[in-house]
C-alpha cells in the first residue's frame, strides 16, 4: 500500500481509512513543515501550524476539489493557518537559526552558502505575504495560479507581491 496512487488515498480516508490520510501525512509533512517555518520563522510554531493544517484538511476532505493538486491544497491551508498565527500573536518574528536551504542541491561550496544564508536572512524581514510567496515560488515550486490557490488571493496580486519581495531584495542588496 505503500506507492497507492494519491488519489486512492484520499477516496480511502473519505471512507474513515486513517492508515491511508497517515501515508498523506507523511508525503507531505516535510514540505509543510518547510512552508510553515518559512513564515513563521519558529520552529514550534511551525511544527503546530504544520500539524493544524493536516488536522484542518483531515476534516475538510471532503471539501478538497480533485481539480487542484493535493499539495496546493495543503499549501493553502498552511499558508492561511500561518498567516493567521501571525496576527493573532502580533510578534515581531526574528530569522531563525536553523534555515532551510532548499535551493541549493548537493553540497553547496561555502561561498554559495553564504549567499543563500544572506539571502534568506533578508526574506526573513519581509512582510509575511512576500515570505510566503517567497517560499511557494522559490523553495517549493509552485506556479502562480497554484500559489494564488494556496494564499486564496487572485493571479495578479501573487504577480505584484512577488515583484514587490524581489524589488524589496534587490534594494537591500544594493
Amino acid at each position: 500500500m505503500q506507492n497507492t496512487d494519491e488519489s486512492e488515498l484520499i477516496a480511502q480516508s473519505l471512507h474513515g481509512d486513517t492508515e491511508a490520510y497517515g501515508q498523506l501525512v507523511d508525503r507531505y509533512k516535510n514540505a509543510i513543515y518547510h512552508h510553515c517555518f518559512a513564515i513563521v520563522h519558529d520552529e514550534d510554531a511551525a511544527e503546530d501550524m504544520a500539524q493544524e493544517t493536516f488536522i484542518a484538511a483531515y476534516y475538510q476532505l471532503k471539501k478538497y476539489d480533485a481539480h487542484y493538486r493535493f499539495s496546493t491544497w495543503l499549501f493553502k491551508i498552511s499558508t492561511n493557518k500561518c498567516l493567521n498565527y501571525i496576527r493573532s500573536t502580533a510578534k515581531v518574528t526574528t530569522p531563525g537559526d536553523k534555515l532551510i536551504d532548499a535551493l541549493a542541491t548537493g553540497e553547496p561550496s561555502p561561498h554559495r552558502s553564504a549567499e543563500m544564508h544572506e539571502l534568506r536572512e533578508m526574506v526573513n524581514h519581509l512582510q509575511p505575504k512576500y515570505r510566503a510567496v517567497i517560499s511557494l515560488y522559490y523553495w517549493r515550486g509552485l506556479e502562480y495560479a497554484d500559489i494564488a490557490t494556496a494564499m486564496n488571493a487572485p493571479l495578479n496580486s501573487v504577480r505584484v507581491w512577488l515583484l514587490r519581495a524581489k524589488d524589496e531584495l534587490r534594494k537591500e542588496l544594493s
